[in-house]
């Protein structure tokens, strides 16, 4: 059905469950699954440069980590970490991007499920990849 799977995970409860949902459904996919994470550089505003460098470790640990699990599953992977300081990109901005360059059919993500006030004030990844994106979304929740 699906061949061409991107997962965007960032080790949240919420992301957990996107990789289940995604492996399951690359068990039958004969391409890799494509796994991406975000460094939100540009969400650290006040980062310092050693900060930056901790971010960008703790991602690659997170793509290392799903890469090892992914393959002992029998899931072929490629992954990528993806970094938000590029031209002022948002989370939702490099997902897309990201599903528009490798033509995902389907785009897997977590939602934290935050409403009101909270979900004005901090956006919603997952509403702006639904509502953008080229291909099939699907939206795994804790």
């Amino acid at each position: 059905m699906y061949h061409r799977i991107l997962l965007a995970a960032d080790g949240s409860a919420a992301s957990e469950a996107a990789v289940r949902q995604a492996f399951a459904l690359a068990q039958t996919s004969s391409e890799p699954l494509h796994v991406v994470t975000v460094v939100d550089v540009f969400g650290a505003y006040y980062a310092t440069p050693e900060s930056i460098v901790f971010l960008q470790n703790e991602g690659h640990k997170l793509l290392q980590s799903l890469q090892h699990r992914a393959q002992s599953e029998g899931i072929s992977v490629v992954t990528r970490l993806l970094e938000t300081d590029t031209g002022g990109k948002h989370i939702s901005d490099l997902i897309l991007a990201e599903a528009e360059r490798m033509h995902a059919q389907l785009i897997i993500l977590g939602s934290h499920g935050w409403r009101g006030m909270r979900k004005l004030l901090i956006g919603s990844v997952a509403q702006t990849v639904c509502q953008a994106a080229h291909c099939s979304v699907l939206i795994a929740r804790q």
